[in-house]
């Protein structure tokens, strides 16, 4: 698996989105239920912004915040690196090293199509790593 458009192509799991009205406790929830670590923010079919896990602890918890009466639209993070299908992963990686971030969604023709993390990096890294000391030996 080399590119962005092939680990898509192997996904099971929707992508998961929210706006910028949703509660904080509610995406959280969303996240938590869903077992994922972000949500992309959308209005009108145009992504504006990606609510984290890390953007709940930095901004929320960290400052000592009461989450109970916060939008999404009030912490998450609006300025957002996107990836295209035909970026590779090697690509992705040193994105993320760079930029200090765990998510990229992936935009093809100004529209997210998909979301690949940190996490989903390091199992097709795992699994190439198997598969070439099975070819090995």
């Amino acid at each position: 698996m080399n590119t962005v458009k092939e680990f898509l192509a192997s996904r099971t799991k929707p992508l998961i989105t929210t706006s910028q009205d949703t509660s904080v406790d509610e995406a959280v929830t969303i996240m938590t239920t869903d077992e994922i670590h972000s949500l992309i923010v959308m209005k009108d079919d145009q992504m504006i912004g990606i609510f984290t896990d890390r953007d709940y602890v930095h901004k929320i918890v960290a400052n000592k915040r009461d989450p109970s009466g916060l939008k999404v639209g009030d912490v998450m993070t609006r300025e957002v690196t996107t990836v295209s299908p035909d970026t590779t992963i090697q690509a992705c990686v040193a994105l993320m090293s760079e930029g200090k971030f765990r998510h990229l969604p992936v935009e093809d023709a100004g529209k997210v199509i998909g979301m690949i993390s940190m996490t989903d990096v390091m199992k097709i890294m795992i699994d190439f790593h198997d598969q070439d000391i099975e070819t090995y030996f």
